[in-house]
């Protein structure tokens, strides 16, 4: 199995995988797909989004990204 390397928000839809956004302060979290963060923030890199996302709950902006893995292929 090989390790893929996701780095910017285009590389989330190349790989079929979903962001993860969680609030440092306050623990709100939301799960993006690669589509809704290119048509956010565009195709940058994903360090530099980070201070981007603001929460709706307290307005901080201290996120911590998650990349999550692709959903299992159906049989």
């Amino acid at each position: 199995m090989s390790t893929k390397h996701v780095r910017t928000a285009a590389d989330l839809i190349r790989f079929k995988t979903a962001l993860r956004v969680e609030c440092t302060s306050c623990g709100n979290s939301r799960t993006m797909s690669g589509f809704d963060v290119v048509k956010l923030c565009g195709t940058e890199d994903l360090r530099r989004l980070q201070h981007r996302f603001k929460c709706t709950l307290c307005g901080a902006r201290e996120a911590s990204l998650t990349v999550l893995s692709p959903p299992p292929p159906r049989n």
